[in-house]
């Protein structure tokens, strides 16, 4: 055997024999020659040379990249045993005993032959002295093979039996059975929630098929019998033979089959550990959950449902940077205000109940953001651009690379909300054991109150197990804040209107003289006088149209508009008046716009709209008396008003006006212009069917005939001149207050 020797620069070279095979980085090599410094190892599936210096060699050895398998052997190379790890204690004891018999024909130095006349008495000797039977010659001489193979490498692993060698390789049923298996196992994986026992038909079914169509051109007489039935055609494989191979398939393809390609690779998959910042805000995840609570409207009475809470969590400490809550279901809006609480102190007084204090304040260098729809939108990068954020976007489908939030949210569920009156709890089938979980009675103010209370006084003072010395040692989150923080300042926060701008919800409003309404709620302040004293200042009793002005509002803060006075070019705040403050104090813009709808909807079922359209149809009568117009025309105007009104108000549904019997409203003697006729002409009337017919007119009309005079004009009208409401009626079919069809 020939190795290199030779010591370069004071370096002490490694001895290597040529044509030994080696493994480095799962790939198999022969040692060739040596050049110079270097060794040259030659790639045995593409001849490819690989030049490696002794100090390389040596660096992967250590790290356990290159692995000397073989040494070279010429005919007798035996296969490369298995690792000394995998070595039971039974093996090891046996292949101590080899040694020994290896050793002793060792001792024998130069003398040592491959001749039984030279080692047998050897063996026997040493078999005599151990108490037991001494081995075979051949045995003894394929032991020195493997310790001149393996010796140096695998120590007295190198005479480890190969029974991972053993038996057949390969299929041992024919190939048409093989095929017919597959195709069973691939039905069995494909269809979901098949039994074996129906993918084990469609192996029958192949095998039938393959008989029909190539089986007649076999030559059957050459198959054992086993493979043949009594009548000649061709047996399938077992049942038992099948449903072995369905449970030789992987888990990873069962899943991957079954529940698809990602839930397989997350569900047979490891997970790294990856190491903690070094400061405070260096990253910090965020992520959003609904409660399992429902939520009311204490005063109004308004159920607003289950609020979505968007947490921002610092992987440093672990500490609760910020949140925010609110029923936006999450939006762009809920994750501004969860990382403007994050950036900015916490003030004691929105700390009711806390007795620790919450230290969590300062610029987020890297966010770290799922693929919901709210966290990835250009809104989200915008804000990131202007606060000075880098945003970094986990990958699709691994809530694992966010793992401690999760457990966050589980744990804030388990410890805190469902214990709450109205729980929801996590799903309907862990409400399905409860007959009373408590009616929903919380505010808002009240979830996030015992929400602080349970992030400041119990999480954040709890042990954290990805934190200590070594993540999962453990450690508590407000003490690893304090060391940190202490070494490591922080910036100072942006402006907060620049969170108002990034937030906001903008419009145009005008200035009247009560302030500014927006929503119902009215804004004003001494501010606004300087506004309406500028010349600039459009008033439309001054014959100008009045000026708009930009206003700004934060979604989760009412009570205060942003107003910009583009002519001095400043921005006003100006707080709610004193009728609206404590109102709008307390909601959010989501909570007041729910507030609004149910009060709308509340108003509209109170009013009676028959009693509005007859009390209007009153009035409109008592104005035709006062002005003494023409009964035909004010008959046809007021038959168009009414049957628009009705159909206005009751959804395009003829409504039958009833009779309010006030014939006597406002009593009968009210003065009547010239126009009417004099009182003596009253005595004049139509004929029977004539004035029964206009009678009826009014009443359908919904005026008191008590309201209308038919004096010389009704009695004198031509007889072409019709009353065409007549007509009208009847073609709209019209009906009175009795159902009579006019």
């Amino acid at each position: 055997m020939e190795s290199g020797v030779h010591a370069l620069d004071g370096a002490r070279a490694f001895e290597i024999p040529l044509f030994s095979e080696i493994k480095i980085h799962d790939r198999r090599y022969f040692v060739q020659q040596r050049l110079g410094d270097q060794w040259v190892f030659v790639d045995r599936q593409n001849a490819r040379p690989t030049l490696l210096s002794d100090t390389e060699i040596g660096s992967l050895m250590s790290s356990g990249h290159l692995v000397v398998e073989r040494m070279p052997a010429g005919a007798k190379s035996k296969p490369v045993p298995q690792s000394p790890l995998l070595t039971s204690e039974t093996s090891h004891g046996e292949n101590v005993r080899k040694h020994a018999y290896v050793e002793e024909c060792r001792k024998l130095g130069n003398h040592l032959r491959r001749s039984r006349s030279i080692l047998k008495p050897v063996i026997a000797e040493l078999a005599s002295r151990r108490g037991e039977k001494p081995p075979g010659f051949t045995t003894v001489l394929s032991w020195l093979d493997e310790a001149e193979q393996f010796g140096r490498q695998f120590g007295t692993a190198a005479y480890s039996d190969r029974h991972h060698l053993k038996g057949r390789r390969g299929p041992q049923l024919p190939n048409w059975q093989e095929d017919a298996i597959q195709r069973g196992i691939e039905l069995w994986l494909s269809v979901s929630r098949i039994t074996q026992a129906t993918a084990y038909a469609k192996v029958r079914e192949a095998i039938r098929q393959f008989d029909e169509t190539i089986g007649t051109s076999l030559d059957k007489s050459t198959l054992p019998s086993k493979l043949l039935a009594s009548d000649g055609s061709l047996v399938p494989p077992s049942e038992r033979t099948f449903q072995r191979r369905c449970a030789q398939v992987d888990r990873q393809t069962r899943d991957h089959y079954r529940r698809g390609p990602h839930f397989a690779a997350n569900n047979n998959r490891t997970y790294s550990t990856r190491p903690r910042p070094a400061r405070p805000y260096e990253d910090v995840e965020v992520d959003h959950c609904t409660l399992d609570v429902i939520v009311v409207d204490g005063e109004r009475g308004c159920i607003f449902g289950r609020p979505d809470l968007v947490v921002f969590r610092d992987r440093a400490t672990a500490m609760i940077a910020g949140f925010s809550i609110g029923f936006e279901a999450p939006s762009y809006a809920s994750f501004l205000e969860g990382l403007r609480h994050a950036t900015y102190p916490k003030s004691s007084d929105r700390l009711p109940g806390v007795s620790s204090n919450w230290p969590c304040y300062g610029r987020i260098e890297n966010l770290w953001v799922d693929n919901a729809f709210h966290f990835i939108g250009n809104n989200i990068e915008e804000a990131g651009r202007e606060l000075g954020i880098n945003i970094e976007r986990l990958p699709r489908r691994s809530p694992w690379m966010k793992g401690s939030l999760e457990r966050f949210f589980r744990s804030m569920g388990v410890a805190v909300l469902h214990l709450l009156p109205g729980t929801t709890l996590e799903n309907v089938l862990a409400r399905r054991d409860y007959e009373n979980l408590g009616n929903a009675t919380l505010t808002l103010p009240e979830i996030e109150a015992v929400i602080t209370k349970w992030i400041c006084d119990d999480y954040h003072q709890s042990i954290t197990k990805g934190l200590g010395v070594i993540r999962g040692h453990g450690d508590i989150p407000s003490k690893v804040w304090s060391d940190l923080a202490s070494r490591c300042p922080a910036a100072l926060p942006p402006n907060q209107d620049l969170f108002t701008s990034l937030a906001g919800d903008a419009d145009f409003r005008t200035i009247q003289r009560d302030g500014i309404v927006w929503d119902y709620i009215k804004y004003e302040g001494p501010e606004l006088s300087a506004i309406l004293t500028d010349t600039r200042h459009g008033v439309r009793r001054e014959g100008r149209a009045s000026t708009k002005y930009k206003v700004v509002r934060d979604p989760y803060r009412l009570a205060e508009i942003s107003l910009i006075n583009h002519h001095a070019g400043e921005v006003i705040r100006v707080p709610a008046t004193a009728a609206h403050l404590e109102y709008a104090a307390s909601i959010t813009l989501h909570q007041h716009r729910v507030i609004l709808a149910r009060a709308t909807e509340q108003m509209r079922g109170n009013i009676d709209i028959k009693a509005l359209v007859r009390v209007r149809a009153e009035l409109a009568g008592l104005v035709t008396r006062l002005l003494g117009k023409r009964p035909k025309t004010v008959q046809k105007k007021l038959a168009r008003f009414l049957q628009k009104e009705a159909a206005y108000r009751l959804a395009s549904r003829v409504v039958a006006v009833p009779d309010t019997g006030g014939s006597d409203f406002l009593g009968s003697d009210l003065p009547f212009l010239e126009s009417s006729g004099s009182p003596s002409s009253q005595s004049s009337q139509p004929t029977v069917p004539a004035a029964e017919q206009n009678r009826r007119g009014i009443e359908a009309a919904g005026i008191d005939p008590a309201f209308v005079s038919f004096g010389a004009a009704t009695k004198s009208r031509p007889p072409d001149d019709m009353d065409d409401l007549e007509e009208f009626k009847k073609r709209k079919a019209w009906s009175v207050a009795d159902g009579r069809n006019v």
